[in-house]
């Protein structure tokens, strides 16, 4: 008799708690470690087409000081003045406390060095400042940047303290994309690999109770680490499948719990880990 290919068995067996339990000597421990894989790899495909549909990136979660500051005479200077070409041409203003600046520069009069790691000002910690053909903005000495106005950039990009901020993430997400991208995907899928590790291991920990009770057929630890595998399948592929239709990290995550829950519910009230009897 042909054999099937395993990941083809894995895939028919884990919608059905029978068959889960009737396939928990089927599988070596690299192919339950590559289907877990793959259940990963599959859930990241919803997270990756999210993150490939970004346009900005919320940088007051890691940088809120330059949204704290005092900019309203700052952003009346700019939304007065007007963009021509990708240059401001506007009043220049200053609003200064003991280690932080707002201010309109058109004139370069402020001794704003540019240099390897970013724009630095003596004496200040954290500063936004509208030059003729950038923002310059400084957060606590530790994030420093540039963003230059483009064609588009207009008056109306600085009326208020929200249309501001929604200009600067749009304008640093452009100019960083080709590292945060990646960046946010390699973060979610090492979160995503020790989330379902952990679960597989809390979940091989309960089956591995059951065996020792002597009333199920489960034997050994490869079978419990099977079944365990096989447990987290369903949930996993319609976790993927809803998520496609429609994203919500809430709902990812809740589906794919409760569905894992389900699915040990299931196959212990049909099955009480016992191989059916033919």
């Amino acid at each position: 008799m042909k054999k099937t290919p395993f990941l083809f068995n894995y895939l028919s067996r884990i919608f059905s708690p029978r068959r889960i339990m009737a396939g928990k000597n089927q599988f070596n421990i690299w192919q339950l470690l590559f289907s877990l894989f793959l259940l990963v790899a599959l859930l990241m495909v919803p997270i990756t087409l999210q993150i490939g549909k970004m346009t900005t990136f919320n940088l007051s979660l890691i940088m809120p000081e330059p949204y704290n500051l005092s900019l309203k005479d700052s952003l009346n200077s700019v939304s007065n003045g007007t963009f021509k070409n990708g240059r401001l041409h506007a009043d220049d203003v200053t609003t200064k406390t003991e280690q932080t600046l707002a201010a309109v520069d058109t004139t370069n009069q402020l001794p704003i060095v540019q240099g390897d790691d970013g724009p630095t000002l003596k004496g200040v910690k954290t500063a936004v400042v509208f030059q003729e053909k950038a923002v310059t903005i400084i957060s606590n000495d530790l994030y420093r940047f540039s963003l230059p106005y483009t064609k588009d950039t207009s008056t109306a990009d600085f009326r208020t303290a929200a249309s501001f901020e929604k200009w600067v993430n749009q304008q640093w997400f452009k100019s960083n994309q080709s590292v945060i991208v990646p960046t946010l995907l390699l973060m979610a899928f090492i979160a995503l690999l020790l989330t379902q590790l952990l679960t597989w291991l809390a979940v091989s920990f309960f089956i591995s109770l059951v065996k020792r009770s002597k009333l199920s057929d489960i034997r050994s630890g490869k079978e419990v680490f099977a079944i365990s595998t096989m447990l987290m399948g369903a949930p996993a592929i319609v976790t993927t499948l809803i998520s496609l239709l429609t994203f919500n990290i809430m709902l990812f995550m809740t589906v794919l719990s409760f569905g894992l829950i389900a699915m040990v519910l299931a196959v212990f009230s049909i099955t009480h880990f016992r191989i059916p009897k033919k």
